[in-house]
């Protein structure tokens, strides 16, 4: 009895220690012009601790479009380190990239959201070392996704480069208008999409989406609690 009570506490001290990491930090509220030569560089140390997880949401605005590659937002100085990075592609498709194991460009085919110039679009990019994914989601709704199949040995690789909103050292930004970007420490659910999407604070959301790991959880929580009948 008294092991399952130190195993419940274990459990409820881990759960309280994740909650309380969950932050995210606002870079741009009201909409601020880009052009191709116009960015903001935020120094890693600005940003809120990422350690396996990180989400990026934005409102994005495009006013015109070119013939090149586009980097929307990209962090980190190399070629060879993009944990996060979104381009536009030359038919103004938004092109989610990340580095993983043996990978420095690994990514998203978007190639059915060609994005509409004079139009605000809500964009929602999410990723998760222990669940081995990225999401991409566009006004809310779940486009793309990219699961690791050698989940052994392939990870995320984050990097501790500034993170450049519109140009990059390498690539032109785009021309238009961004606001509300917002970078978090953690994996956002849809539901928590959803709420940012809305205007609403994920942070102050409560996840309830299911996952293995807490299925798995509460089947043994369950199966202490039956032994104690």
């Amino acid at each position: 009895m008294i092991e399952i009570s130190k195993y419940l506490t274990h459990m409820r001290i881990n759960n309280n220690m994740k909650q309380e990491q969950r932050k995210y930090r606002e870079l741009i509220t009201e909409p601020t012009i880009f052009t191709p030569e116009h960015n903001r560089i935020i120094s890693h140390a600005e940003l809120p601790v990422v350690k396996n997880e990180l989400s990026i949401t934005l409102k994005i605005y495009l006013e015109s479009h070119g013939t090149e590659w586009y980097t929307v937002f990209y962090k980190g100085r190399a070629e060879n380190s993009r944990t996060p990075a979104l381009w536009l592609n030359p038919n103004k498709i938004p092109c989610p990239r990340f580095s993983i194991t043996g990978n420095f460009d690994a990514g998203i085919n978007m190639n059915d959201y060609e994005f509409l110039l004079n139009r605000w679009y809500h964009i929602a990019y999410t990723l998760s070392n222990p669940d081995k994914r990225m999401n991409y989601y566009i006004d809310g709704e779940w486009v793309g996704s990219f699961s690791m199949t050698n989940i052994q040995v392939e990870s995320f690789i984050f990097n501790d480069g500034p993170l450049y909103i519109g140009k990059h050292l390498d690539w032109k930004g785009f021309t238009g208008q961004i606001s509300n970007f917002r970078y978090y420490n953690f994996r956002l659910s849809h539901n928590e999409v959803l709420m940012d999407y809305s205007g609403e604070d994920p942070t102050k959301h409560n996840n309830n989406d299911e996952s293995p790991k807490k299925s798995f959880v509460g089947s043994t929580i369950g199966f202490f609690f039956g032994m104690m009948v």
